[in-house]
């Protein structure tokens, strides 16, 4: 019983804007450290205004792994298919190799994913880009280097955002 109490990881809460962030690596947190970056507004070429919110996942023990969550305000939506083809068009477009691309459920909604291998500052490394929407306004995207079977998937199996009540 004691063993099994040790295994298990504890999941990481975040805020940032009016969004509650949670998720679990799989892993303890003492090997890994999250950066909650301020909301940036941005606007399009066309006029169109969006508020960014980014979430770094760096690992404390060596630097070949992080996570990125970024969630965009007012982006346009897309379908799961639309996603699909998006993401097979920038891993062809980025110098991604053995890339594959599907749909996958992502926090009780379906989304994309990709995966291929890339070369980072001259090292090959697998990277993983997955995103959805959780609510029709709000864009999520995802991007780890995290190992698929030590970060990655457990991060995609347990991310889940709400949005916090945040009249007064």
């Amino acid at each position: 019983m004691c063993i099994q109490a040790l295994v298990l990881a504890v999941p990481e809460n975040v805020t940032t804007g009016p969004y509650k962030i949670s998720f679990d690596l799989g892993m303890p947190k003492e090997v890994y450290s999250v950066t909650v970056s301020d909301p940036k507004e941005e606007e399009s070429l066309g006029g169109d205004k969006s508020i960014k919110y980014k979430i770094n996942i760096k690992n404390d023990t060596t630097v070949s792994a992080f996570a990125l969550i970024s969630l965009t305000e007012n982006a346009p939506l897309l379908t799961p298919h639309e996603m699909e083809k998006t993401m097979r068009y920038f891993l062809s477009e980025n110098g991604f190799t053995n890339f594959e691309t599907s749909e996958r459920e992502i926090d009780g909604t379906t989304g994309a994913i990709g995966a291929g291998d890339v070369s980072i500052s001259g090292r090959e490394m697998k990277e993983c880009i997955a995103s959805y929407y959780p609510f029709n306004d709000l864009a999520v995207f995802i991007v780890s280097v995290y190992p698929w079977e030590e970060g990655t998937l457990s991060l995609l199996k347990t991310i889940h955002i709400e949005k916090i009540n945040t009249t007064i």
